[in-house]
């Protein structure tokens, strides 16, 4: 688990948080996005894409970021929004086993979840879970440079090995549960200036396109960075750029991008 601690230097004068999403050539659109800022500039942004090929993708991504709350101050609250999301894809899944326990694996709704949040307090913060992923980009005199905050939950065949409604064997009271991945610690001068969260169907076509998966990793401009408009100056320019680009590239999913935004102190 990681967080930056509060530090008055680091505190945004301003935030902006914005999501965007395209349902591409699906026929129903199973990402789900969140977005909420508060006076002080604390801000939370999700995105929840519903696994393919399970039943009620749509229904799952919804329930993971219904319900989530407006402000996370610590590692613990993030922790708990994951636990309590978790529970609402499950009870999805509970509704289709009553009478019929014996439910098919792909019938149950599963989600991915990724979230990210900050407040004066708690500084930074971001979980996920499964193939829905953070970025931290930083704006510099040539535009945007940055990378993915963590590593993806795929197997070697594609799988997502971790995400909501997940039911291992035995179907205890701990069914379904699975530990939250935390970002690694921002020091003071590395605070990113952006924060994008983006569903596969957004990451994946300049992923493929540059490069494959060493993209996501590439701290430079060619990175997600050249994603970003260098034009942007809030969040909904960086998060409609982003998703331009995977539209672009031609979208094989459905496509969601959330960004959280701030400017910094003057003295900066």
């Amino acid at each position: 688990m990681s967080a930056m601690p509060n530090q008055e230097s680091t505190e945004p004068t301003w935030s902006s948080v914005a999501a965007v999403t395209d349902t591409g050539p699906r026929e129903v659109n199973e990402d789900s996005m969140f977005t909420a800022v508060s006076d002080d500039g604390a801000w939370v942004i999700a995105v929840a894409d519903g696994l393919g090929g399970h039943a009620r993708g749509d229904e799952a991504s919804q329930a993971a970021v219904l319900g989530l709350p407006e402000r996370i101050k610590s590692a613990a609250d993030l922790t708990t929004a994951f636990v309590e999301a978790n529970e609402r894809v499950l009870e999805l899944s509970r509704a289709l086993r009553e009478g019929n326990p014996w439910v098919p694996p792909h019938r149950i709704p599963m989600s991915t979840l990724c979230v990210a949040a900050w407040t004066p307090e708690g500084g930074l913060l971001i979980g996920w879970m499964g193939d829905t992923i953070p970025f931290a980009v930083w704006c510099g005199p040539d535009g945007y440079a940055g990378n993915c905050c963590g590593a993806l939950h795929r197997g070697h065949f594609g799988g997502i090995e971790r995400c909501l409604g997940q039911l291992p064997e035995g179907m205890g009271p701990d069914a379904g549960l699975v530990d939250v991945e935390m970002a690694h610690t921002f020091e003071d001068s590395e605070l990113p200036d952006a924060v994008i969260i983006a569903s596969d169907g957004a990451w994946e076509p300049p992923a493929k396109q540059y490069g494959g998966y060493e993209w996501l990793w590439d701290d430079t401009p060619a990175g997600i960075g050249s994603a970003c408009d260098p034009r942007a100056e809030d969040a909904r320019g960086i998060a409609e750029s982003v998703l331009a680009r995977a539209v672009s590239l031609g979208l094989t999913d459905n496509a969601t991008v959330a960004v959280a935004h701030w400017r910094r102190p003057p003295d900066r």
